[in-house]
């Protein structure tokens, strides 16, 4: 706003020179010099004089002989120079004219002859004002806009470094100033990423090359976050040389080339550690039981958690926030007095970038937890390989596809012969030590992708084979057999051998869309059952009635 006896620079376009000497004089009759007035005779002029120099306010008349006439010419001004405050001058005392240039963009229209210095100055005075109000206005609509769109991207997106940079990259731009970095303090000790970073810079734009290794830069910012801690608020230094700072301070900020500096810190609460490690316990339970690893997928998202034992004041310590970074700009070559809505505009970014912090990181912790979970749904947690439920849904999506292809799919069912005396004999311990090596030497064999070994259930294997036919199942059958028999794992109490065999049952089928995957099953399964009554350490083929014995 204006102050008291402020001197303006006032651009006359008149090419009257009665009215052009007129308003000279009504604006210099004061005895302070209240007003600089510099006077053109046509809007071409006038024009380059805006260009070349800044004035407060332009007394326009709409008739110079070079313009187009009424408010077209003040159109051409103010496409111009739109934030200078512009006073129309007319001979027509015309209500309609005055709207015409009103909704124009002037401030104001005075009809000539009929003004006196007081009317004029006021005219001009509420021009400027008025002009100033609309322009911050405007300007808080444009960095609310900018917020919004930020907070948006912010939003939208969970990939931290992405937020992050695009977020320095968008602040350099609009505030422009010549540097724009976010930095993470070194006192926080969780993990960013994936990997463990402290004291380091996380995101920047503008920044030049070798920046970021810089130890002097790395010490200034360590500062800066010392400061954010102990003060709680923010650090808006104009002027680095005149500030209240160590010479130690003021010398390690002036080697980084920082003559200005802006720091807002981004908190984190106290809850997202202890969320986090709630998180990673309840993983750690649904490892050691695989249906409470069901039952956890179901469960509401983590919240914060009761600590029985611990006071509500106890808990509100241990909850407070912590400083996670900084968001801060630099300007490198000139001293800058932060505005208080850019240092209100930063805090509001660095709240919304720790949400989207936390946020990243929990996504992160969940996406880890679900993927081991999922592994837990799948996989037998005995032998490593898949489990029945993943046996199933994989066969009646394999169905369905060669059903559309109308290609073969084979499966074999294996049995471990005797397997009961087995653990009679070995105990518990040694059977499952045996089915593990028995699953193993299985998935050994099966190297195409598509192709899935499971366990069955108890002592019973099976692999579904993708677009394979008998003959190609059959191979694969007798490959496996070769490479158990391989192992040599002693069974004392077999009645056909020394070392553990299997029995082998296999079935092949073109699908049907109108036929259930559950008739292969059938058939592999009478294959096997064959197999073990003909006498065991044997492949049998449900096409085929005579049975294949594996000799050892």
């Amino acid at each position: 706003m204006l102050t008291r006896n402020q001197c303006l620079k006032i651009l006359l376009v008149e090419d009257d020179l009665a009215d052009a000497t007129l308003i000279e004089d009504l604006l210099g009759s004061f005895s302070e010099a209240v007003f600089r007035l510099q006077t053109v005779t046509s809007l071409e002029r006038g024009l380059a004089c805006l260009e070349a120099e800044k004035f407060d306010a332009v007394l326009l008349d709409l008739s110079v002989s070079d313009g187009l006439g009424g408010s077209e010419d003040l159109a051409v001004l103010k496409a111009r120079s739109p934030t200078v405050p512009v006073v129309v001058l007319t001979d027509s005392n015309d209500e309609n004219t005055a709207l015409s240039v009103l909704r124009s963009g002037a401030q104001d229209c005075l009809v000539k002859g009929r003004f006196q210095r007081t009317l004029l100055v006021r005219a001009i005075h509420y021009a400027i004002e008025r002009q100033q109000v609309e322009e911050q206005l405007r300007q808080q609509a444009i960095r609310e806009r900018l917020l919004g769109q930020m907070i948006e991207h912010i939003r939208s997106s969970i990939d931290a470094a992405s937020i992050l940079q695009s977020t320095v990259a968008e602040v350099r731009q609009f505030l422009k100033t010549d540097r724009v970095l976010i930095y993470r303090c070194q006192d926080w000790a969780s993990q960013f990423d994936g990997e463990e970073q402290k004291g380091a810079i996380v995101a920047g734009d503008g920044l030049p090359d070798g920046y970021i290794e810089n130890q002097n830069i790395n010490a200034a910012l360590a500062v800066s976050c010392f400061f954010l801690l102990e003060s709680q608020s923010v650090q808006a230094i104009a002027d680095v040389n005149a500030a209240a700072l160590s010479g130690s301070c003021k010398e390690l900020l002036a080697d980084c080339e920082i003559a200005a500096v802006l720091s807002v810190p981004i908190w984190q609460s106290g809850d997202w550690e202890t969320a986090n490690q709630r998180l990673e316990g309840s993983i750690w339970d649904a490892e050691k039981n695989q249906y409470a690893a069901e039952n956890y997928l179901s469960l509401p998202a983590v919240g914060k958690p009761h600590v029985q034992g611990k006071s509500a004041p106890d808990l509100e310590r241990e909850n407070r926030n912590n400083l996670w970074g900084m968001l801060t700009a630099y300007n490198c070559s000139e001293t800058r007095e932060w505005q208080q809505w850019e240092i209100d505009f930063l805090q509001h970014l660095a709240n919304q970038v720790a949400i989207a912090i936390e946020q990243s990181q929990l996504y992160r912790q969940l996406a880890i937890a679900n993927q081991k979970l999922q592994e837990l749904a799948t996989t037998d947690g005995l032998t490593g390989i898949a489990n029945r439920r993943q046996f199933d849904r994989v066969l009646m999506l394999e169905w369905r596809r060669l059903a559309r292809e109308e290609l073969p799919v084979s499966l074999i069912m294996f049995d471990i012969d005797f397997f009961k005396l087995y653990n009679d004999f070995y105990g518990h311990l040694g059977g499952d030590d045996c089915l593990r090596q028995v699953a193993k030497a299985i998935a050994s064999c099966t190297k195409r992708a598509g192709d899935l070994p499971a366990r069955y259930g108890g002592e019973e294997f099976a692999i579904v084979l993708p677009n394979t036919s008998a003959e190609g199942a059959n191979i694969v059958a007798r490959k496996i057999c070769d490479r158990i028999a391989s192992l040599q794992l002693p069974h004392a109490r077999s009645s056909i051998g020394s070392y553990v065999t299997v029995s082998c049952g296999i079935a092949t089928a073109i699908p049907s869309a109108q036929q259930s995957p559950d008739i292969l099953i059938r058939s592999a399964d009478s294959a096997l059952y064959q197999a073990k009554t003909e006498g065991k350490n044997r492949i049998c083929h449900a096409s085929k009635p005579e049975s294949s014995a594996i000799l050892m």
